[in-house]
C-alpha cells in the first residue's frame, strides 16, 4: 500500500467504515485452569477497491483524522450481542481519546448486566489529558469492568501512569517474545513479570508461538496466554459456533 493510495484509504475509512471493518476473536488462555477464559476482539480493513489495509495503518489514519472514536463505537456495536448473550469474557482495545469523551460511558449503557463480562485494553496512543483518563477508569471499574495495560513496556505506558490508574491487569507486548532467544533476554522477561507481580496485576504474555515459550513463560508465573500456539484468531462465524 504505497503513498499514493493514503487519500483513497482516508476517504474509504471515513466514508465506508461500517463495511470495510470485520472483526476476529483471539482465544486468550489460562495458565492456571488450562483453559480459554476470555477472547480479544481484533479489528481487519478491507475494501473492494484497494483490498486489504493493515491494522496499524487503519488505526494511524483514523488517528490522524481525529476519527479513532468511529472505529471504537462500531466495535461497541458489533460486540453488543456477545456481551448478553454469551458467558465469555470479550477483550476489546479503546483508544484513551474515546474514552474521555463525554459520550463514553452511556455508550456503555445498552450492555446492562453484560459489562461483567467486558475488558477493556488501553495503549496509550495520542496526547489525552490523564487526569480525565484516570476519571474514566475510576467510572469503569465501579461498572464492573475490568481495564488492562495493553503493550507494556513497548507503548507509551510509563511506570509513573501505571500506578496511578490502578488498572486490573497489564499485557506483555508480543515484541518482547523475542526476548526469550537468549539467557539475558529470558532475565529480563523475567523481571518485568516480577514487578508487575509486586504491583498485584494479572499478566497476560502475548505473541507465545512456541511450546519453549509457554513452558517457560508458565513457570515464571505469567496467568495468561496470547498466541498462535494457544489459539489463532477465529472468524465472527466460528465464534458464534462455538
Amino acid at each position: 500500500m504505497g503513498i499514493d493510495c493514503s487519500c483513497e484509504i482516508e476517504n474509504i475509512l471515513k466514508k465506508d467504515l461500517k463495511e470495510t471493518t470485520k472483526i476476529v476473536f483471539q482465544p486468550i488462555y489460562s495458565l492456571k485452569s488450562n483453559k480459554i477464559v476470555a477472547y480479544e476482539v481484533l479489528s481487519r480493513f478491507y475494501n473492494n477497491r484497494i483490498g486489504t489495509v493493515t491494522t496499524l495503518t487503519a488505526i494511524e489514519v483514523l488517528e490522524r483524522i481525529n476519527c479513532i472514536y468511529a472505529l471504537d463505537f462500531l466495535i461497541l456495536e458489533k460486540i453488543e450481542k456477545y456481551l448478553l448473550n454469551k458467558n465469555v469474557k470479550i477483550c476489546i482495545n479503546i483508544s484513551p481519546i474515546t474514552i474521555i469523551r463525554e459520550d463514553f460511558l452511556e455508550k456503555l449503557t445498552v450492555f446492562k448486566d453484560g459489562l461483567n463480562n467486558l475488558q477493556i485494553e488501553i495503549t496509550e496512543r495520542g496526547s489525552f489529558s490523564y487526569t480525565d483518563l484516570i476519571y474514566k477508569i475510576i467510572q469503569l471499574k465501579k461498572l464492573g469492568i475490568k481495564v488492562i495495560m495493553d503493550d507494556f513496556p513497548i507503548g507509551n505506558s510509563n511506570l509513573e501512569n501505571l500506578f496511578k490508574t490502578h488498572i486490573d491487569g497489564v499485557k506483555i507486548d508480543r515484541d518482547m517474545i523475542k526476548y526469550l532467544e537468549s539467557d539475558k533476554g529470558k532475565s529480563i522477561y523475567k523481571s518485568v513479570v516480577k514487578f508487575l507481580k509486586e504491583l498485584g496485576s494479572e499478566i497476560t504474555a502475548e505473541g507465545v508461538e512456541t511450546l519453549e515459550e509457554l513452558n517457560f513463560i508458565k513457570e515464571i508465573g505469567v496467568d495468561f496466554v496470547q498466541g498462535y500456539y494457544t489459539g489463532r484468531p477465529i472468524s465472527e462465524i466460528e465464534f458464534q459456533n462455538s
